[in-house]
């Protein structure tokens, strides 16, 4: 018996391809397991004091207005300039993504880990 050899297909499909979205909340739950974050006004500014371990600042959309003033002014006085990403949710909501039960307004990134969260640069 012979078998029949089925026809192969040319063309993929790609239409039903899923493109995937990146997730701020995924990565920085990443970067918290696996590279270094300091959270908190006072851990934040101390940092900016003395020396500038940062890679990049997150604050949320409900910081409070003086404390984006201070950050704001001491990253204009800086030689490297800081990348300052705007969160999209409250302060609870950057406290969950690191998985804890109380607000955090700003987090500095010193080691970014296994995570994309050097990405947000370009976007």
């Amino acid at each position: 018996m012979a078998r029949k050899n089925k026809p192969v297909a040319t063309k993929l499909d790609l239409s039903r391809k899923k493109t995937r979205e990146f997730d701020v909340d995924t990565n920085i739950k990443v970067a918290y397991k696996t590279g270094k974050i300091l959270y908190g006004k006072n851990q934040i500014l101390k940092n900016l004091f003395r020396e500038n371990p940062f890679k990049m600042l997150i604050m949320s959309n409900n910081c409070p207005s003086e404390l984006m003033t201070q950050i704001n002014h001491f990253n204009s006085l800086l030689k490297d300039k800081l990348f300052i990403h705007k969160y999209k949710g409250s302060s609870w909501d950057l406290g969950l993504a690191c998985a804890k039960p109380y607000m955090i307004s700003v987090m500095g990134i010193i080691d970014f880990g296994d995570s994309d969260l050097i990405s947000l640069r370009t976007k």
